[in-house]
């Protein structure tokens, strides 16, 4: 059996374009003031949290926040706008309903392996309603550990054994070849343009595609 994982964002979904605009609402939710400094601060301390692989990345961060700034607002209740806010703001990436219907017509077993806190990344999910096309939903506020990390890669493994596994993603370096490196067949979704790019990347990924569209050709 073959079990192919995807990445979450930029892969499966388009992050919001514009941060300052999704921290600025979720402040105004509460009647606080967003400003450039402020964002930054958060910024910078959503960041280390998420690079630290905490449970709840957003609520450690809006925690950290109120404190800097003196604010006399619950940090959780700030972490769930910001969190909805974000969410919000994806984007469903062109060829994914395609991708999975096709794959599923095909018995491929299929999984979401992605960075992030637990909560938001399962939210962008059923957002798009896409949630229940995955059989596991491996996330690195759950494990502990992030990509490049091997741990991440055994998680996903555990979670759906497979005679195969593939990774899909649109980061080479941070996603595709250490998954690569931990025994799966590493896909890089690129955008690029120039062939110089492309064929670097061609010789260093299993496989390389400019669309989900073309997944399941390459896959089959």
């Amino acid at each position: 059996m073959q079990a192919v994982f995807f990445d979450l964002d930029g892969t499966l979904v388009d992050l919001p374009e514009d941060f300052a605009a999704v921290f600025e609402q979720a402040l105004r939710d509460h009647d606080l003031r967003a400003d450039a400094e402020r964002h930054e601060w958060f910024t910078e301390a959503l960041l280390d949290h998420l690079g630290e692989c905490r449970g709840d990345p957003y609520r450690a961060a809006m925690a950290d926040f109120c404190a800097e700034f003196g604010l006399d607002a619950p940090p959780e209740e700030l972490a769930e706008s910001y969190v909805e806010r974000e969410v919000a703001a994806t984007a469903l990436r062109p060829g994914v309903r395609e991708a999975l219907d096709a794959l599923r017509s095909s018995s491929v077993a299929l999984g979401v392996l992605t960075n992030g806190g637990s909560r938001a990344q399962r939210r962008k999910l059923a957002r798009h309603d896409i949630a229940d096309e995955f059989e596991a939903v491996v996330v690195s506020g759950d494990v502990g550990a992030g990509k490049p990390d091997a741990e991440i890669f055994g998680a996903a493994r555990e979670a759906i054994p497979a005679d195969e596994h593939v990774f899909v993603a649109d980061d080479l370096e941070r996603d595709v070849l250490p998954s690569r490196e931990a025994g799966f067949t590493g896909v890089y979704l690129s955008e690029a343009e120039e062939s110089e790019e492309l064929g670097d990347a061609t010789g260093r990924a299993d496989g390389v595609a400019s669309s989900l569209r073309e997944l399941p050709a390459l896959l089959g």
